[in-house]
């Protein structure tokens, strides 16, 4: 049995937090998946949870650092944090939203830790996010300058 819902309400009780339902629920549908949007959240959810309680379980989860939001320009999308899954950067369309993680690259790491040195900070946290347009929406833009 995979021992990641296990330790996300040890992480809950270890913060004299109650595991509920709605926090179940909530941790549930970002477990395994890609980065989702709040309405994507709602959406795998459905009338289960209400809006508020699914609202107030991101902002403890973010609190707490079981999440971590991945920005996309001014919006993000949510994702579990480094606790649950492997440190990885993304890659995300500016046109479609699509979000592709990638994986964690020993040169990228090797770089951020000698900056971090180089101006005297200590166990550096970071995100690499990288936006473009995507394969499919740069074809269609091109498809659609040919018309």
């Amino acid at each position: 049995m995979d021992e990641t819902p296990l330790l996300f309400e040890k992480i809950l009780r270890n913060n004299s937090l109650h595991v509920t339902h709605a926090r179940k629920e909530v941790f549930m549908a970002l477990w395994n998946k890609e980065p989702q949007s709040m309405r994507e959240i709602e959406k795998s959810i459905g009338q289960s949870i209400d809006r508020t309680s699914i609202y107030r379980s991101i902002e403890l989860f973010n609190k707490l650092g079981i999440i971590h939001k991945v920005q996309m320009g001014w919006k993000y999308k949510i994702e579990l944090s480094d606790i649950f899954i492997e440190h990885h950067h993304h890659i995300s369309c500016l046109n479609c939203g699509k979000v592709i993680a990638i994986h964690e690259d020993e040169h990228i790491e090797s770089m951020i830790h000698k900056l971090a040195e180089t101006y005297k900070f200590t166990k550096p946290v970071h995100q690499l996010e990288i936006q473009g347009y995507c394969q499919r929406c740069t074809d269609n833009a091109r498809s659609l300058s040919n018309v």
